[in-house]
């Protein structure tokens, strides 16, 4: 073979290995340039799901901040799951690990925090609705105990009118009170100076209602100046409560029928002109009154 036709064949050769060569290098080019775009693509969509899941878990730390319940243990567990989501926005924040493999471990722990805020809303909800119904049976129970005050009050508030109706009911009662100076001779005058008594004159009215019996009738006769006509002795008697003084005492059978009854003082020289106040009392009951004059 001539040295022409050899060097003819070994270019061939040489042609064919370049091809060869420049075709591989432009399929290795190009399945480097198909793997470099989706690398950067897979990349950026890891960084996508990254950062939205970083706003969910956001999202998620506000919802647990809204949660508002009495209960002190379960906020105490509320925030513990909040430092769980702290814990996990730190961790997310220094991922580097551009893997679906942790994304997915990361949407796994959201998931079970979701679960948990679920689950919280659905314990504060029965809680708040029982709290709601407490604060209604306690309102609905204080309304009834100061019904039954009210009624009580009121009840006592009868009976106490019942029994001081009662009281009046069974009571002696005066009527045509009358007071007179009389003289020595029993006579009625107008004289101040030859007064020796004073008769207080008047009539118990008739009631079958009161315990028929002796009973003692008092009278307190005040001067102009207030001044207590006393009986000799000083003594008193029960009124509301206290001791005061009286003029004049006088028992009497009563049987519940109509009375006259008549109550002297003897004058001890303390009597002045003007207008003199009678009042007539029995068993610590006032039982009327009247005024007089003398001139």
């Amino acid at each position: 073979m001539s040295t022409d036709l050899k060097t003819e064949k070994k270019d061939k050769i040489y042609k064919i290995v370049l091809i060869s060569l420049g075709v591989i290098l432009l399929t290795v080019s190009i399945l480097f340039l198909k793997t470099y775009r989706e690398n950067r693509q897979y990349i950026s969509e890891i960084k996508i799901e990254k950062a939205d899941l970083e706003t969910e878990l956001r999202g998620l730390s506000q919802d647990y901040d809204s949660l508002q319940t009495s209960n002190d243990t379960l906020n105490q567990m509320l925030v513990t799951e909040k430092d769980k989501i702290d814990e996990l926005l730190e961790r997310m924040r220094v991922f580097r690990n551009n893997s679906y493999f942790e994304i997915n471990k990361y949407k796994k722990e959201i998931g079970t925090l979701k679960g948990v805020l679920r689950s919280y809303v659905i314990q504060i909800d029965s809680l708040n609705s029982k709290n709601k119904e407490l604060s209604a049976e306690n309102l609905r129970v204080k309304k009834q105990i100061s019904w039954v005050k009210e009624r009580n009050e009121k009840l006592e508030s009868t009976t106490q009118n019942m029994k001081e109706l009662i009281s009046k009911a069974s009571a002696l009662d005066a009527t045509e009170i009358n007071c007179s100076p009389i003289n020595r001779k029993g006579r009625v005058i107008k004289k101040l100076s030859k007064t020796v008594k004073l008769k207080a004159s008047f009539k118990l009215r008739k009631n079958i209602t009161i315990t028929a019996g002796l009973k003692t009738i008092y009278i307190r006769i005040s001067r102009p100046d207030e001044v207590i006509l006393s009986n000799p002795e000083g003594l008193l008697f029960e009124y509301e409560n206290t001791k005061i003084a009286f003029s004049a005492k006088r028992d009497i059978e009563y049987e519940g029928n109509e009375l006259e009854v008549s109550i002297f003082w003897e004058n001890d020289g303390s009597l002045i002109k003007g207008e003199y106040t009678l009042d007539l009392f029995s068993e610590g009951i006032h039982i009327g009154n009247s005024s007089f004059i003398l001139k």
